[in-house]
């Protein structure tokens, strides 16, 4: 007899992110539903439910979200509705090099070729006035920039730098959940921004994405685009791709939303129990966590390269798992080795500075202690 195999049980600090979504028996309602219905995809009663109360629980109209299957596919759906597809009279995208791999992969799939531009030393993101006097804008058909590690997108400098250029503008919001529930003004009329729903997420649906965009018109496109292309009357008018959320997802992110206020909550104790253990055991660098960045997130901010090192030394010593979640920039990829790119020395400075801790909402303060127990000798 075949044995059944033993479910994978991992030490807290064993992995970066260890996701946490809603139990089995939280989701069995919605799945009953979805059984009753034998509906279990393409925009089912589960999907739009979710879609209503997300909107409502940012304060907007009900249609200004579109569910996708993924982050990514969000962002190209976003990007195929308002910008189309590149060509070769237009055909770079301005992007930073200081971002996750699925920013620049779905401008590539959409038919833009990268261009890397640096960050903000602050921000940490592509700044406004930098991107609108840019030299080659002439060649530019999409601006992409990215809100790194869920920090608040300036959605006003964007709008205006599409409306002084005319190049279209999608924002990369993969991580701004938070941001966007504490100020739902940064959805916007006149630009889309895309969200992961990734189960490493502060929101999640285990895996999937959302666009946020008030255009009535432009989220039309986006369902569009990721049904294939094709319109309510089953006509293929456009080269699309599949991104539709299951109604299995869309479960997990009911039941997700059921408890959000308590999954919250845990999010920001981890952030605060991070700072009490650090500060006591007066851990070098700067920790950076919510509500500045997502709670899906704990960065310690290292003064410099070669303490960031040391950092990474006593970390593999005491198997404590971490990671440059952006590595040293887009740039360094060899799939991109022939992409243009400005000089990159802030993107490259982050890079090495930026050590990803252990943000399980679960830790308790034991594990954090021996985080900061381990890097307590350092400074």
């Amino acid at each position: 007899m075949k044995s059944e195999p033993k479910p994978l049980v991992c030490t807290a600090l064993a992995r970066v992110q260890q996701p946490l979504l809603p139990r089995a028996e939280a989701i069995a309602p919605y799945l009953a539903r979805m059984d009753a219905t034998r509906w279990y995809s393409n925009r089912g009663p589960l999907l739009w439910e979710l879609e209503e109360r997300l909107c409502a629980h940012f304060g907007v109209v009900q249609h200004a979200m579109v569910l996708l299957s993924s982050g990514m596919a969000a962002l190209e759906a976003a990007i195929l509705a308002h910008a189309g597809v590149g060509d070769e009279t237009r055909p770079l995208a301005i992007m930073p090099s200081y971002t996750f791999a699925a920013t620049a992969l779905a401008a590539i799939r959409c038919g833009y070729q990268p261009y890397f531009m640096d960050v903000d030393a602050e921000s940490w993101m592509l700044d406004p006035g930098a991107v609108a006097a840019h030299p080659v804008l002439d060649r530019v058909g999409l601006i992409l920039p990215v809100a790194a590690y869920g920090r608040r997108p300036d959605v006003t400098g964007w709008v205006k730098v599409q409306s002084d250029t005319g190049i279209p503008v999608v924002i990369d919001a993969a991580a701004a959940f938070e941001q966007i529930e504490r100020e739902p003004d940064l959805i916007s009329h006149d630009l889309p921004l895309a969200l992961s729903f990734h189960a490493t997420k502060s929101f999640s649906t285990a895996e999937g994405g959302a666009v946020l965009w008030r255009a009535v018109e432009g989220l039309r496109r986006v369902g569009k685009m990721s049904n294939f292309g094709m319109s309510d009357t089953r006509r293929c008018d456009d080269i699309g791709f599949n991104g539709k959320l299951s109604e299995y997802h869309a479960a997990v992110g009911l039941a997700q939303l059921d408890n959000w206020s308590e999954r919250k909550a845990a999010l920001t104790a981890l952030a605060e129990g991070y700072g009490a253990a650090f500060a006591d055991a007066g851990v070098p660098g700067r920790l950076r966590v919510p509500p500045d960045l997502s709670g899906a997130y704990v960065v310690l901010e290292a003064e410099t390269g070669a303490q960031a090192t040391e950092i990474c030394s006593a970390l593999n010593r005491a198997d404590i798992a971490h990671r440059r979640w952006y590595g040293l920039g887009l740039h360094q990829e060899p799939v991109h080795a022939g992409c243009d790119a400005d000089p990159l020395p802030v993107t490259e400075d982050l890079g090495q500075r930026h050590i990803g801790l252990p943000a399980a909402v679960d830790l308790g303060p034991e594990d954090l202690a021996r985080v900061a127990a381990a890097l307590s000798d350092l400074r």
